[in-house]
């Protein structure tokens, strides 16, 4: 048995206690942190004020100084700015927005081991179609609306305060605690997170990130196409169509042939639970992305779409790429008087650990504890920056404050109280590794 310094609490073999003249550890987080109900709403509103919009990648900059501010003055941790490298940014087509920043902080604890806390602070673009500003947070009762409160600055939010009250309470874990507050993961994480990773800058032995929410936690996600298809044909006055050769009319055939495709794909059901069971099916979406033609009197010389394809954990990637070549193929010979082509804009393939690994029981547990309900584990449809982890053979997993899953969707928003119960999950779980 050890007894924190200047601490409340002991340390036995079996978990935490309190001194007798003092809360069970338990109620002293949950007290402390319940507390905090009006510095997470603030702290989250500031968060969701600066718009981070990706794509291009706006205000960047003044997010981090932010995050950066709270962890200083509430964590006092020593943190550090690292910005991706200019070049691999605009390799990946990205141009005229913010620099890269990646914000990392760490509290040594004297640990061989780290559990290391991940968010994405970029949020998608809001439609025309909300019903509140998506850039003017609005609390209404438990509610906090705003783009990004709930994709994934609410769950910020709980990972600073999870931390701020193991630090207030003097309950130092057998882990040391790194943060990381990265940008892009709205489109694939290659240059926030996934960066981090490969340059080895990020190496702990546990990850958390978000993921599923309430009594579900996120144990991997499906991989991942995503593909862009163009058409070339010959432009010629509309009034003359004969003259030319309609590259819209040839992505019309291709996405159909693409569609006969995902008859047979969307048949696919992967043996891994999730947590809606539609979800457990291989998708192929068309359209998210579309362009072409110049003018309306002109016979279009050029249309393009793009293809997302989810790949299910039992699925190859190498096959998932030869389905898709083979539609182009046949398109190509189908119709030899247009040029086909795909580009393969990123390509991931699936990701899952084992619910028995050490950190899923720690987190479960922690779920059942605050919630009082038994942990479900699951593989997400969506990916996450956690991928980077648990390709190199870093267990990782995902959990996150819920809202009315309405992430890229209108109207988005966080629960107050599901922000304050997914710190007291978070503070649980890095006690129990």
């Amino acid at each position: 048995m050890s007894i924190l310094k200047g601490g409340s609490f002991l340390r036995t073999d079996s978990g935490w206690a309190a001194r007798p003249q003092y809360l069970s550890m338990e109620k002293a987080l949950y007290k402390f942190i319940d507390s905090k109900r009006d510095w997470i709403i603030s702290f989250t509103k500031s968060l969701v004020e600066i718009p981070t919009v990706n794509p291009p990648g706006n205000n960047y900059e003044k997010l981090v100084g932010r995050l950066e501010k709270e962890l200083k003055s509430l964590l006092r941790l020593s943190v550090r700015k690292i910005t991706v490298p200019q070049r691999l940014v605009i390799k990946k087509g990205i141009r005229g927005a913010s620099k890269r920043v990646c914000l990392l902080g760490c509290w040594q604890t004297g640990s061989k081991k780290t559990v290391h806390l991940n968010g994405h602070y970029d949020v998608v673009p809001a439609s025309s179609n909300w019903d509140t500003p998506p850039f003017q947070a609005l609390l209404k009762g438990d509610r906090l609306y705003g783009r990004g409160s709930e994709d994934m600055k609410g769950t910020i939010s709980s990972m600073v305060l999870g931390v701020w009250a193991l630090k207030e309470l003097g309950l130092q874990p057998e882990v040391n605690v790194e943060f990381s507050f990265t940008p892009d993961e709205e489109i694939g994480g290659e240059t926030g997170f996934g960066w981090l990773v490969k340059k080895g800058i990020v190496k702990p032995d546990y990850g958390i990130s978000e993921g599923y929410t309430d009594s579900y936690i996120s144990c991997g996600n499906k991989g991942m196409i995503w593909a862009e298809f163009g058409i070339c044909g010959l432009s010629a006055h509309g009034a003359t169509p004969h003259m030319g050769i309609n590259a819209f009319d040839g992505m019309i055939e291709m996405a159909t042939e693409l569609k006969s495709l995902n008859k047979r794909v969307s048949r696919r059901r992967t043996k891994w639970a999730m947590r809606n069971d539609k979800d457990r099916y291989a998708t192929l979406v068309l359209g998210g992305e579309a362009g072409g033609g110049t003018k309306i009197n002109m016979v279009p010389d050029y249309a393009s779409f793009s293809v997302d394809r989810r790949i299910l954990p039992e699925e190859n990637i190498r096959n998932v790429k030869s389905e898709l070549e083979g539609v182009l193929n046949r398109m190509r010979r189908r119709r030899p008087d247009l040029k086909f082509s795909m580009k393969i804009k990123m390509s991931d393939g699936p990701v899952v650990i084992d619910k028995a690994n050490k950190l899923p029981k720690a987190i479960g547990s922690a779920v059942k504890k605050v919630l009082g309900v038994r942990a479900n584990y699951g593989v997400m449809p969506g990916g996450t920056d956690m991928r980077y982890l648990i390709k190199r053979g870093i267990p990782a997993v995902g959990y996150s404050a819920r809202g009315g899953f309405r992430w890229h969707s209108d109207n988005e928003y966080i629960s107050v109280r599901s922000m304050l119960n997914t710190a007291k999950i978070y503070a649980l779980t890095i006690l129990n590794l």
